[in-house]
């Protein structure tokens, strides 16, 4: 009899646990040479998870290469049934793009700041049909700078989603790659790490 009871406690607290609500944070600012990148994971109780990127000895920015460039796209497009699986449960709380742009000539700064809206525009129109419908505006701006070179960048966004659907987005991943497959995305992972 008790170890019906040790099933049935352990069946609620395992539903107790998937529906878990989970916050990820992404801040990135950019002024000039001065870059800030943040991720928060937040739970109940505001319990959190702070990851702050380590930073080059030398300062340089490393650029991905085409080969890795062409390995991230193969792979993203083997486990995007997944992926979407998540990003249609997930919700986006808050969005905030803002980009300031100036060049020399304020002709060029005009038709920079109409293309940066138009590659916005796109880049939201695909996020928002990917995302649940549940998700609040965004906050976009495109700010003109017609008196000088100068460039500024501010991304925050917010997604909650919860730890079940993870759970069955790592299962449905398994289920598309297999054995060899999640051994390769697990070392694809870690090479950016070092």
């Amino acid at each position: 009899m008790w170890l019906w009871w040790l099933v049935v406690i352990f069946l609620l607290l395992m539903a107790l646990f998937t529906i878990i609500p989970l916050k990820l944070e992404f801040y990135y600012c950019r002024r000039g040479h001065d870059r800030r990148l943040l991720l928060v994971i937040r739970t109940w109780f505001n319990i959190k998870y702070q990851l702050l990127p380590g930073k080059n000895p030398d300062g340089q920015v490393s650029l991905i290469s085409s080969g890795r460039l062409v390995e991230c796209i193969r792979l993203g497009l083997e486990i995007w049934p997944a992926l979407k699986f998540l990003l249609r449960r997930t919700r986006l709380c808050r969005l905030e793009w803002r980009t300031l742009v100036g060049l020399p000539d304020a002709a060029h700064t005009g038709m920079v700041v109409g293309g940066l809206w138009s590659l916005k525009g796109t880049v939201l129109t695909v996020l928002y049909r990917l995302v649940s419908k549940k998700s609040t505006l965004p906050e976009v701006a495109v700010l003109p700078h017609f008196t000088g070179s100068s460039f500024g960048l501010l991304i925050h966004c917010i997604f909650t989603f919860r730890l079940g659907h993870i759970m069955v987005t790592a299962v449905k991943l398994a289920c598309l790659t297999g054995r060899q497959g999640l051994k390769r995305i697990l070392s694809f992972i870690d090479s950016f790490k070092g």
